[in-house]
């Protein structure tokens, strides 16, 4: 049995509890066997057993909800969206592969990616799991279900009628998809398409809702806008993405009805802090005029915490909130999963052990894994990411990446890929 013990100057378990100083989590056969007090470490175990973190801060291995592995993180969107219309297969799994291990780099041990195109990343998933590459484990959604010329259709798979859409949601099923992503709305990424308006009527979601669930998977809804947001929760999907507020204006329509029903129902929304967003931190680095641009242009306020408003309503209401990146869009590299953290305490005025929970166990529990992720607790995998410093309940910015553990197995040593050994 491979056993070791970590030793950490301050740990934080994921469950939302305060985090916990000079503590000892038990790692065994890359599970989590136990979380104790540094002064429980029994004297009897082997130096060569004991990894000390003393001066750092252990935190679960991040789980980022939603991420797309195929983009390119360009300054412009139309740069990514022809990067990935136009490259071959083979330079698109190269891109995908090198994504994957900077999500690593950053602490990152389990991603949902929410749009491939050909189907690419299911590719990268399986190299993962049977250790041929080093990454984090991926939900794999395939190539998104939209409609002819609305958001994504560059990605394949448009379908406009209730034969379609079922269709379209079996062939991504039979193809090993881990979960369904259908385009409730138009998006920015994509010409010709509003993301002040929606793209499928209630009883079309409906069906890719009834298709999914029979065949054992979630349901993600991207959506831009109220209209679409109503919409998705009323065909039953699992998860909204986004999850913008706003009328057919682009003015800020909060409906607190739907909120409230939102929270009786069993549906998450995973609020997407992009790359930009960092720019509206108070200790942000200096931007440049691009940047700063694009990041007032999507803030309606100039404010992260006013901008959020409508997250802390619905939090208060009791609705399933959990953060995630968007990595692969402009401005949001894959390395930088930290910024997310950073700007959701800013946002959501939540402390550090709150901003964790929110983007690791949060997450796991709207993507179906909270029994095997997301916390650091007995019984799980032991992901595990180590950051410089000790923290506490005051701190705003995550510490530089120690050490990343995934299922046990060391895969990033003082920011260098520890390469596995290949899986026959």
């Amino acid at each position: 049995m491979t056993e070791y013990w970590i030793r950490c100057g301050a740990l934080v378990t994921g469950s939302g509890e305060p985090l916990l100083p000079d503590a000892v989590v038990h790692v065994a056969d890359g599970m989590i066997a136990g979380v104790h007090a540094a002064n429980e470490l029994p004297a009897d175990i082997d130096a060569d057993r004991i990894v000390d973190h003393s001066t750092a801060t252990v935190v679960p291995g991040f789980v980022d909800a939603h991420v797309h592995l195929l983009f390119t993180c360009d300054v412009d969107h139309e740069l990514t969206r022809a990067s990935v219309e136009h490259s071959a297969p083979a330079q698109l799994a190269l891109i995908g592969a090198r994504n994957a291990m900077e999500c690593l780099l950053g602490g990152v041990t389990t991603v949902r990616d929410c749009g491939d195109i050909g189907f690419t990343t299911l590719d990268i998933r399986d190299a993962i799991s049977a250790g041929r590459l080093p990454g984090p484990r991926i939900l794999a959604a395939g190539p998104p279900i939209t409609t002819t010329g609305g958001h994504l259709h560059w990605c394949g798979n448009a379908a406009d009628s209730i034969d379609e859409i079922r269709k379209a949601t079996r062939t991504l099923c039979t193809r090993g998809v881990d979960m369904i992503k259908v385009m409730a709305s138009g998006g920015n990424m994509t010409r010709g398409s509003s993301k002040l308006q929606p793209q499928f009527q209630t009883h079309e979601m409906q069906v890719v809702v009834e298709e999914a669930h029979r065949l054992g998977r979630r349901v993600a809804a991207h959506a831009l806008n109220t209209e679409s947001i109503r919409r998705a929760v009323a065909a039953g999907v699992d998860t909204i993405e986004h999850c913008i507020w706003v009328n057919d204006k682009g003015e800020p329509d909060l409906d607190l009805d739907l909120v409230d029903e939102m929270a009786r129902r069993p549906v998450s929304a995973t609020l997407t802090m992009a790359g930009i967003a960092r720019v509206l931190l108070p200790d942000a680095e200096p931007a440049d005029q691009v940047e700063l641009c694009a990041a007032h242009a999507m803030s309606a306020t100039g404010n992260l915490y006013d901008d959020f408003a409508f997250a802390r309503t619905m939090r208060a209401a009791g609705v399933h909130v959990s953060v995630a990146s968007d990595a692969g869009v402009r401005f949001t590299p894959f390395r930088e999963f930290g910024r997310t953290v950073e700007c959701t305490m800013q946002a959501l005025g939540v402390p550090f052990s709150e901003a964790i929970a929110m983007s690791t166990l949060r997450s796991a529990e709207s993507l179906g894994l909270a029994d095997r992720v997301g916390s650091i607790e007995a019984g799980k995998a032991a992901d595990l990411v180590v950051l410089d410093g000790v923290a506490d309940e005051a701190t705003r910015r995550i510490g530089p990446i120690r050490q990343v553990w995934r299922d046990g197995a060391l895969l990033v040593n003082n920011g260098q890929l520890a390469v596995p050994e290949v899986t026959s």
